[in-house]
């Protein structure tokens, strides 16, 4: 059975990361969407809001082998936990490229039994991010504020 995981902060859940949940679920028996928690970012929402959240969004999808899971550790030990051999992780230009390649050296540096496969972004959610969603949301918060 080919089990693959899906992991990110999903801070919030936007069209880019609905696109490679549908385009993943095509290639794999299973896909784990795995929210976890990035040190490196700074969460607007808890782990337990955002799961709800990824949870209904994933459900109305209608898709019969994605399923949500929490994940408070590492994302290889999390996907061994769990008998998926693939990680999914997606990229939208350079840079993206080239930290996904350090994750993905890492992990498998951790487990070689364990791929990371790549998706590209569409062309048209390569904008769409969760930093870029927040931050519009900061902005229209500051502009609700100043009426």
């Amino acid at each position: 059975m080919r089990i693959a995981i899906f992991p990110g902060s999903f801070d919030p859940m936007h069209e880019g990361h609905i696109d490679i949940i549908k385009r993943a679920s095509k290639l794999f028996d299973q896909l784990i969407v795995t929210i976890s928690i990035n040190t490196s970012k700074q969460h607007q929402t808890s782990l337990n809001e955002r799961y709800t959240k990824v949870l209904e969004q994933v459900n109305q999808l209608g898709l019969d082998n994605v399923c949500v899971k929490i994940n408070n550790g590492l994302t290889v030990e999390f996907a061994k936990k769990n008998k998926a051999n693939y990680i999914v992780r997606s990229f939208r230009d350079n840079n993206d490229i080239e930290y996904e390649m350090t994750i993905a050296s890492a992990n498998y540096y951790l487990d070689k039994t364990i791929e990371t496969i790549l998706f590209a972004a569409e062309k048209d959610l390569k904008s769409k991010s969760s930093s870029s969603i927040k931050k519009m949301q900061q902005e229209i918060a500051i502009l609700k504020n100043k009426k």
